[in-house]
């Protein structure tokens, strides 16, 4: 049946090439690591027996890292791949098992998932194994919560990857094959992973595989692109880490004073900064319930694409046990897919700053001309009206941001100018110098970003430039005006005509300066309109700095919105003047 949606774009060869290429990728990224193309088999390099246990895994492709990216010394020695989500054939896994024990005499250990295909395929090779001699025992993971109330148990979801350390660890050790069998079966007991997704993935070639609506995600989502098992409303990272590992905790049946292992598994489209406030917020909950984490691994392990989502796996480490498990997951690897290395071992005491280093750039010298009482009151006036209008620019300023930038300019400047009117509910505006000082730090501190530091370099230089003056003039205003502006060029990059802030900028600067010696009211308007003229002339430029200055001129149709920002702030100032002249 064909479908009406749009194919999902990926960036492949052919969709019937794409296993196979993705597999030849592994190995052109890892040459230790050996293809068996015919088979879709990759193993680690061996010549000689090594008299160990060999540990072999695989699956479905879609799955990345899993399974071929866990191959090395200290987990697996080998895996398989399948099609796109799709069990690899009795033949190809025999094949692994069947070289793999060629090199490691002690037997074979096969890791496999809790699903139908699976347990058919790597079943029957495991048998046809048997028939020929080789010693090998297959373990089936399925620490699904979700899925825990089917007959056959819970799918295999990431926990796997657990299972391949532990056993390639033991392996390394010199452990036989009953041996780890048995750490398997008890380790089994004491996994559980739930997990949600946010948009589905879609197959090579095909649409998304469900939909979702934008304020909801689903709970119990599978790795081969199944929905989950209900539908939920969307909420906050300590939201859905809480409900998972309610769930989570109640399966398990832990209680305060246990210790736990976690992983947080990527379903492929997570972005790293969501993974790491997830992983914040689990150690947030853990405390809370008196749970101890002594390690949490957070990466990709067990994908769905390019699925928006997450699991989170926990392993109980028993008192009979957990000491000897951890220092399995402690034991070296050269894995390529194993997120954890000497940094994941510690206690989490690590969170706290040093609140003495900044404290000698305080500045606390009060410096230049004062204002008289009128004059503060124009000063204040001037900059309460410039603030107001950068808060209401919102919506026009992120709208000119987003065909260059990521379109949060409005945002950025809106934070300054809900800072400015905070400082002045409350600051003083005796001292120019120490206004713009103020005004500076402000800058770096709540406005933040690429804004963020031109703004505080240019208020800090004409603040500077103020402390150096007799008297508030006209004079003293350009001179400031201009050391602002010799700031930003260094330190920026850009010059006049670059189409940034400092076309609108300097226009005005030109057109005050050139007119400073004539009626004060007609200097301001002719300022004014020089801004104004300054900012629409930018939609004709050519960017040659700053973050337009990195994309195709084709997005570049309207004004820069630094400029507009300083017309909007410039003509609000001169506004609130010409009011008071």
């Amino acid at each position: 049946m064909s479908s009406n949606k749009p194919v999902t774009k990926k960036l492949i060869n052919t969709v019937e090439s794409c296993v196979d290429d993705n597999l030849r990728g592994i190995v052109t990224a890892f040459p230790q690591l050996r293809l068996h193309p015919k088979h879709r088999v990759i193993t680690v390099r061996t010549k000689t027996d090594t008299g160990r246990v060999a540990v072999i895994s695989g699956g479905g492709s879609g799955h990345e890292p899993f399974a071929a990216g866990f191959v090395g010394a200290g987990m697996l020695d080998g895996a398989v791949a399948g099609g796109i989500f799709a069990s690899p054939p009795t033949g190809n896994v025999l094949y692994a098992i069947s070289h793999l024990h060629k090199y490691n005499s002690g037997g074979v250990i096969v890791i496999l998932g809790n699903y139908t295909g699976d347990r058919l395929n790597f079943g029957k090779a495991v048998e046809k194994a048997r028939i020929n001699g080789i010693k090998v025992e297959p373990v089936i993971i399925g620490e699904d919560v979700a899925s825990s109330n089917n007959k056959t148990g819970g799918r295999g979801i990431c926990a796997e990857v657990y299972i391949y350390k532990l056993c390639g660890a033991m392996s390394v050790k010199g452990y036989d094959l009953t041996t780890i069998y048995k750490m398997t079966t008890d380790v089994s007991k004491c996994l559980a992973t739930l997990g949600v997704c946010l948009s589905a993935c879609s197959l090579p070639g095909q649409p998304p595989l469900f939909e979702i609506a934008q304020d909801e995600m689903e709970l119990g989502a599978g790795v081969h692109g199944e929905a989950g098992i209900a539908k939920m409303k969307m909420g906050t990272s300590k939201e859905v880490v809480g409900l998972l590992l309610d769930k989570i905790i109640a399966h398990l049946r832990l209680v305060a004073g246990d210790r736990v292992t976690a992983m947080v598994n990527n379903l492929g489209g997570t972005s790293i900064l969501e993974m790491n406030i997830i992983s914040a917020d689990i150690k947030e909950y853990l405390d809370r319930k008196q749970i101890k984490l002594e390690r949490l691994y957070s990466g990709h392990m067990k994908s769905s694409l390019e699925m928006h989502g997450f699991n989170i796996s926990v392993l109980h480490l028993t008192k009979e046990n957990g000491d000897f498990w951890l220092g399995l997951l402690d034991a070296p690897t050269t894995a390529p897919g194993w997120p954890a290395g000497e940094f994941s071992v510690g206690h989490h005491d690590n969170i706290g700053d040093d609140e003495n280093v900044l404290q000698s750039f305080t500045r606390k010298a009060t410096v230049g001309p004062s204002l008289s009482k009128q004059q503060q009151d124009i000063f204040r006036g001037c900059l309460k009206s410039a603030a107001e209008e950068l808060v209401q620019s919102e919506v026009l300023l992120n709208r000119l941001d987003s065909g260059c930038g990521d379109g949060d300019c409005g945002i950025t400047i809106k934070k300054f100018g809900q800072a400015v009117l905070e400082y002045l509910s409350r600051g003083a505006v005796e001292y120019p110098s120490n206004v713009l000082w103020q005004l500076s730090e402000i800058a770096e501190t709540d406005m933040g970003g690429t804004s963020g530091g031109i703004y505080s370099l240019g208020l800090s230089a004409a603040s500077q430039s103020f402390a150096s003056e007799r008297a508030v003039t006209p004079a003293a205003w350009l001179a400031a005006w201009e050391s602002s502006m010799a700031a930003i060029t260094k330190y920026g990059g850009a010059e006049p005509g670059d189409r940034t802030m400092l076309d609108s900028l300097h226009a005005a600067y030109e057109a005050f300066r050139q007119n400073q010696g004539v009626d004060l009211k007609q200097a301001l308007l002719k300022t004014s309109e020089a801004a104004e003229k300054g900012a629409k002339e930018t939609a004709s430029r050519i960017a040659r700095a700053g973050r337009a200055s990195y994309v195709a001129k084709e997005y570049l149709q309207d004004e820069d919105a630094g400029a507009r920002a300083v017309a909007i702030w410039l003509k609000a100032v001169i506004k609130y003047m010409l009011s008071k002249i």
